[in-house]
């Protein structure tokens, strides 16, 4: 139970990123930011995943998200760069 105690600011920060995200996107228009901005969020919650799961599925799961989501922030990134997700 201490465990979780000290992750829920952790998904509450994660669940404002997840859901700004694509209202950022919508609000700016730029769909790159909005992509790194779901991203972290993904990484965020997959973190708070793996440290509070007691099982292997549990942090099978926060691996997963945070694999996603570094995923989705480089792809975004580079697709930013290339001045494609104005």
């Amino acid at each position: 139970m201490e465990i979780l105690s000290g992750t829920k600011p952790l998904w509450l920060f994660a669940a404002l990123l997840l859901g700004g995200g694509p209202l950022l996107g919508a609000l700016s228009g730029s769909v790159g930011v909005a992509a790194v901005v779901f991203g972290i969020g993904a990484v965020l919650l997959g973190i708070g995943q793996f440290r509070a799961s007691e099982n292997r599925a549990g942090r099978y799961i926060g691996v997963v998200l945070v694999l996603g989501g570094v995923s989705t922030v480089v792809d975004a990134g580079i697709w930013m760069l290339s001045g494609a997700g104005i």
